[in-house]
């Protein structure tokens, strides 16, 4: 099946050829390829726009992959050997419920001075601050993983299963010959988990354990704890109850999550509920240093985008936090988003040391 987003709302071009880049960075299947050709060959225009696209994001692995499969020059890019490297901010910002408004390009030399470079996401290498035995798939296992704020870091366990932080993440893993343990300190990570019917998989995140066999989830532990699963079945329940004189407390049922569903867990209570494959695709954007927003609130997305850099945003307008807004960022990058607001929607901002102030404009 393909990745190509399909959103509800018009979209242009460009955001059509943003999420061909995402796939083809991840590796088209030989399905996906022959799409990707009939998508080039409907409109010139489709083309033109990956081209920018995958310059725009620096991209030029999906270039050099896309030289070899299509005659790129026609569609107005160099040959490789004058390929120059740009560092640029990609923004496509729409208006929830009108057509889309346009795309952005922020290059160096249009910078103004003193604005903050877009963070950039690279696979690191674990830092561990613990021990481990040999990787033999069943020996014990104590090590830490950090990611500080704009860094991502994704690592394969000798279990063979993969962990992926997102920015200013902190968890450890647990590994024994009866279970495998991972104690979620804060942040948020994608867990792909190896089957092994004699180690069950857990992950501690706040006061809940999430428990999964062979599946992929998505655990988030902010002010409240959102896991989401893209394959297979996890359930959500309490550490095993304490015991009182000598009774034992019963704990409240675990909750139980299918692929294609979130769990969202605060002081108020639990949610479960389905949701579509485009908002996983968005909700997910980050593993490739992309944020993809389908209309949240202006408030909604400075609150997020905030995690992935030092800068800090303040709404001086009340009237402006409840606008609704969409779009496809590179994380952390504060001059894209501001560029978009200010274009899209007249937002002005002004900055007083790390903090952005936004105000409607006049």
């Amino acid at each position: 099946m393909s990745k190509l987003l399909r959103f509800k709302a018009p979209r242009r071009t460009d955001e059509e050829a943003a999420s061909w880049i995402v796939s083809i960075e991840e590796g088209l299947s030989a399905t996906e390829s022959d799409e990707l050709a009939r998508w080039l060959e409907a409109d010139s225009a489709h083309g033109q726009a990956l081209v920018r696209v995958a310059r725009a994001w620096d991209s030029f692995d999906a270039l050099g992959e896309l030289a070899e499969m299509f005659p790129l020059e026609q569609y107005g890019h160099p040959k490789p050997a004058a390929w120059l490297p740009l560092r640029t901010a990609a923004v496509v910002l729409v208006s929830i419920g009108v057509a889309a408004l346009g795309a952005y390009w922020l290059v160096d030399g249009e910078r103004g001075a003193g604005r903050e470079e877009p963070v950039s996401f690279t696979s690191l290498e674990a830092r561990n601050d613990g021990s481990e035995t040999p990787a033999d798939g069943a020996g014990a296992v104590s090590r830490s993983y950090e990611t500080a704020v704009g860094e991502q870091l994704s690592t394969r366990l000798p279990d063979g299963s993969v962990i992926t932080l997102n920015t200013d993440t902190l968890l450890t893993v647990e590994y024994s010959t009866v279970e495998r343990l991972v104690v979620l300190a804060r942040g948020e990570a994608i867990f792909r988990v190896a089957h092994e019917q004699a180690r069950p998989f857990r992950v501690r995140a706040g006061d809940r354990i999430v428990q999964a066999v062979g599946t992929v989830f998505n655990v988030k532990l902010m002010d409240d704890l959102e896991v989401t699963v893209t394959e297979g079945r996890v359930t959500v329940g309490h550490p095993a109850p304490p015991q009182v004189a000598r009774a034992v407390v019963p704990a409240p049922p675990p909750l139980t999550i299918d692929a294609g569903n979130l769990a969202l867990i605060r002081g108020s209570g639990e949610e479960v509920r389905s949701i579509e494959p485009e908002q996983i695709e968005a909700n997910l954007a980050w593993q490739h240093g992309m944020l993809m927003y389908r209309g949240e609130t202006l408030a909604a997305v400075l609150a997020d985008m905030s995690r992935y850099t030092t800068a800090r945003f303040t709404i001086a307008d009340e009237s402006l936090r409840d606008r609704r807004v969409g779009g496809y960022f590179r994380a952390g990058d504060v001059d894209g988003l501001l560029l978009a607001l200010h274009e899209s929607f007249g937002i002005e901002q002004r900055r007083d040391g790390d903090t952005i102030v936004l105000t409607a404009g006049r």
